[in-house]
C-alpha cells in the first residue's frame, strides 16, 4: 500500500518543532506501508530573499528521511487574496505530485495532516487522479476560523474518512458533513525510559513553541511567587523551544529576577528529548489552548507527572493519578500546584504513568488503526 502524506505545516528555521509530529507519523507509518511525504513550502512575501534559498532544497529525496520526500517552494500570497493563494497551492501540489509519481508510481491513498491548506491540495490531486484522501484533524483554530469556512467544508465533504485528535474537533467536523472518529497523536514509547532524576533541586520542564497561546508568562509568574514569596529556593525550570515570543519570555524572566532559576535550552533535537525529560521531576504546561499535547505523553512515558492548564487536550490526559490540572491564566492556582507537586511528586506511580501511554498512545497502537482505516477506504473506493 502506498500512502502519500501532505502536511499543512512543516518545520522551518524560525520554528524547528512546527509540524515535527507529521514527520514522526510518516516515519512510523512507513513500517506498515510505503510512505511518501509531499511538502508545499509556502514562503511569505516578507521573506522573499529566503524564497530563492528555499528553492535550492526543492525536489525529490530518498535520503532525507526513511520515506520518500518531495518539496516544492511557492510564494504565499494569502495576505493579498486567499482564493488566489489556495488555487496556487493546489496547482503546485498537483505538479509536485506528478513529479513524485514518476519516482514512486501512483499512490493508493492520501493522508492529509490537518485540513488546510493540505486538504485543498489533496482534493485537487484526488479529482485529477481518482485517488481517495482522508484527513487527520489537528487544529481547532483552523476549523473555527470564519475565513476558512467554505474551504473547510469543501475539503471535509469530499474526504473519504475523517479523524480528530480531540472530541471537540470531532464534533465540529461532523457538523460540516462527514463522519469522524477519534485518532489521538502518539509517541514512540520505547524511546523513553523511567529513571530516577536524582536532582538536588526540584526540576520542572516546559516544552513548547514560543507562541502567545503557550502563556509561559503564567508559569514564570507562578514560579516567581514560589521562589520569592514562598521562599522555596531549591527549584528550577528548564524551558525547551524556540519561536516568535522567545525574547518576550526571556525579558519577563529577567524582570522577575528568575535568571538563577530558569534555563532557556533552545531547540532540542528529538533524539535528545528523552534524556532531558528523564532528568526532570515534572512537566509544566501553561497554555491557553491545546488540541492535544504530545509533551504530556512524553513525560508520562518517562514516568513523570504533569501540571497542566484546563486548555483542551490536557483535560483528557491529566487526572489526579497523573498530575494536577489548574485553570487557564490562574497564577495563584499554578503557584499552589507547583508547591503541591514539589511536596508530593513521589506519590505518582511512574510505571503506571508509562503503562497508561503504552496502552493508549504508543505508535504501534495508533499506526495500526490508521493503516486499517486506509485499507478499508481503498477497498470501498475501488
Amino acid at each position: 500500500m502506498k500512502i502519500l502524506i501532505i502536511p499543512s505545516w512543516y518545520p522551518n528555521k524560525a520554528n524547528p518543532i512546527w509540524g515535527n509530529y507529521f514527520i514522526k507519523q510518516a516515519e512510523a507509518l512507513n513500517n506498515y506501508a510505503e510512505v511518501s511525504f509531499l511538502n508545499i513550502n509556502r514562503v511569505g512575501l516578507k521573506e522573499l530573499n529566503n524564497f530563492f534559498k528555499s528553492k535550492k532544497d526543492d525536489g525529490y529525496s530518498s535520503k532525507k528521511y526513511p520515506f520518500h520526500f518531495y518539496q516544492k517552494s511557492i510564494l504565499n500570497v494569502k495576505g493579498i487574496n486567499l482564493d488566489w493563494s489556495y488555487k496556487r497551492y493546489q496547482k503546485a501540489a498537483y505538479k509536485a505530485y506528478k513529479k513524485l509519481e514518476k519516482k514512486i508510481g501512483k499512490v493508493d491513498i492520501i493522508l492529509v495532516e490537518s485540513v488546510l491548506p493540505a486538504g485543498l491540495g489533496a482534493l485537487y490531486i484526488s479529482k485529477k487522479e481518482n485517488i481517495p484522501y482522508i484527513i487527520h484533524h489537528h487544529s481547532y483554530d483552523v476549523l473555527t476560523n470564519p475565513s476558512y469556512k467554505k474551504y473547510n467544508e469543501l475539503v471535509i465533504k469530499n474526504s473519504k474518512y475523517c479523524m480528530a485528535v480531540h472530541d471537540v474537533i470531532k464534533k465540529i467536523v461532523e457538523k460540516m458533513g462527514n463522519k469522524c472518529s477519534i485518532m489521538p497523536n502518539y509517541i514512540n514509547t520505547s524511546k523513553f525510559k523511567v529513571k530516577d532524576s536524582k536532582n538536588k533541586v526540584f526540576t520542572l520542564i516546559n516544552i513548547c513553541n514560543f507562541y502567545k497561546v503557550k502563556a509561559l508568562e503564567i508559569l514564570l509568574q507562578a514560579l516567581n511567587k514560589v521562589v520569592y514569596e514562598d521562599n522555596i529556593k531549591d527549584i528550577k525550570l528548564n524551558i525547551v523551544g524556540k519561536g516568535d515570543y522567545e525574547l518576550y519570555y526571556k525579558n519577563i524572566c529577567n524582570e522577575l529576577k528568575l535568571d538563577k532559576y530558569v534555563n532557556f535550552l533552545g531547540f532540542i533535537p528529538n533524539d535528545q528529548l528523552p534524556d532531558i525529560i528523564s532528568k526532570s521531576d515534572c512537566l509544566c504546561v501553561s497554555s491557553r489552548k491545546e488540541t492535544f499535547c504530545i509533551p504530556i505523553l512524553e513525560a508520562y512515558a518517562s514516568g513523570k507527572p504533569v501540571i497542566a492548564t484546563t486548555c483542551g487536550g490536557p483535560d483528557k490526559l491529566v487526572n489526579e493519578k497523573r498530575g494536577i490540572l489548574v485553570p487557564v491564566d490562574d497564577v495563584e492556582k499554578y503557584r499552589e500546584a507547583i508547591k503541591e507537586m514539589k511536596k508530593n511528586y513521589k506519590k505518582y506511580d511512574s510505571e503506571q504513568l508509562r503503562k497508561y501511554v503504552y496502552d493508549n498512545y504508543d505508535k504501534e497502537v495508533v499506526c495500526k488503526k490508521i493503516i486499517d482505516i486506509c485499507k478499508k477506504v481503498i477497498q470501498n473506493y475501488e
